[in-house]
């Protein structure tokens, strides 16, 4: 199982910002021109870029990617495998892919305004951004995502539990300031998922 992920600086930013449409896969490119806002349009296009990252450190071809697709929840998918999870948030894009299984992939960054409520339901007693990521990692994992998924999802130690489904739950360490989850269909040990950061495929690709 495979991670990689990059953090977005201003420069970065600027260069998937300004990547062609025409680069994402057939099924995103009407969706990526319909992107009014610069930082969404190059988070998306980071997220594709990674993905291509990781099929190709994974030795599957790259190529694939054209191939892209929906599933009928709107879940990007390819028809015949390997699975994986997109996520962003603040400056940091990560996918995560796996072969073997299905899996959910979220990050999240670490900030304060978040509502003292929202706070106690999500985790009373603990981490609230950890927390959450791993309900929402499970969310995305199951293939239906939405608030009220999130809400119908319950902890249960290395567990989540939805929809009558335990998924197993792996916290990452990725970048100082975010918190991030795995959500996994089998049994995985921490030691076996590889963490890539591509920065340095950056600097040699210049995002082309």
């Amino acid at each position: 199982m495979l991670v990689v992920y990059i953090v977005l600086d201003p420069a970065r930013e600027a260069l998937f910002a300004e990547r062609a449409a025409t680069r994402a896969p057939p099924t995103y490119c009407a969706r990526v021109e319909a992107m009014g806002s610069p930082a969404a349009r190059a988070r998306t296009m980071a997220g594709l870029w990674l993905l291509e990252q990781g099929l190709a450190l994974l030795d599957l071809p790259s190529d694939r990617i054209e191939g892209l697709g929906f599933g009928a929840g709107g879940r990007p998918q390819f028809a015949d495998g390997p699975s994986f999870s997109i996520s962003h948030s603040g400056r940091l894009v990560a996918c995560a892919v796996d072969a073997e299984g299905v899996i959910g992939l979220d990050v999240e960054q670490r900030r304060d305004g978040i509502s003292p409520r929202l706070r106690r339901w999500v985790a009373p007693d603990g981490d609230f951004f950890a927390a959450w990521c791993a309900r929402e990692a499970a969310v995305k994992a199951s293939g239906r995502v939405g608030l009220a998924r999130i809400r119908a999802t319950t902890i249960d130690g290395a567990f989540a539990c939805l929809d009558g489904h335990r998924w197993h739950l792996l916290p990452l360490s990725l970048a100082p300031g975010y918190a991030a989850c795995l959500a996994t269909a089998r049994t995985v040990a921490p030691a076996a998922i590889e963490c890539v950061d591509a920065g340095d495929r950056l600097s040699r690709a210049r995002a082309g």
